[in-house]
């Protein structure tokens, strides 16, 4: 029962845009890490959104314009560096997981 109140608090946190969560005991890592992990669905379109500007980037012979398009909407560099951060923190929680 605790579990599932402090799990509520956290994807409330992470519904307000929240990307982590002060612990202060250890027994609640493992449930934060469930609640603020990126989705697989999260990762992949992260993973579309930096190969999307690389590919427009590489293909401006010079005359990157600073945007993207993916899936119809535009991409920017904000986008991208955001989706990096997303990718570094999946991955440390993957690590963590793995031991």
């Amino acid at each position: 029962m605790e579990t599932d109140c402090i799990k509520n608090v956290y994807m409330q946190g992470k519904t307000w845009g929240m990307d982590g969560k002060t612990l202060i005991h250890p027994n609640q890592v493992q449930t934060a890490n469930e609640a603020f992990a990126p989705s697989e669905e999260v990762v992949e379109h992260a993973r579309r959104l930096i190969a999307c500007w690389d590919d427009a980037k590489s293909s401006s012979r010079g005359e990157f314009t600073g945007v993207a398009v993916l899936d119809g909407i535009m991409v920017e560099e904000l986008h991208v560096k955001s989706a990096k951060l997303l990718l570094a923190r999946a991955a440390k929680i993957a690590q963590m997981k793995d031991g």
